[in-house]
């Protein structure tokens, strides 16, 4: 049983990780929309929405990281 708790972990910890980093590359990639829309030609009537969209997803992103925490906080083994 120690060998599967010890999996349990490791897979939690693998996934927190990604969600954090897929959070993280959305805001940048959202602060790098809003503020680099002309160097990345983008029309100014499309950046605004684009940027907005990554902002989004990586606030859900963070959300759906803890709320994976708190759903397998509570896990029966």
């Amino acid at each position: 049983m120690d060998y599967v708790d010890r999996e349990r972990a490791h897979s939690l910890r693998f996934v927190q990780i990604v969600f954090a980093v897929l959070a993280l590359f959305s805001i940048v990639a959202g602060l790098a929309v809003a503020y680099w829309a002309d160097r990345l030609g983008l029309p100014e009537t499309s950046a605004g929405p684009i940027a907005i969209a990554f902002l989004c997803v990586g606030i859900m992103d963070t959300a759906l990281l803890f709320v994976w925490e708190r759903i397998f906080r509570n896990a029966p083994l």
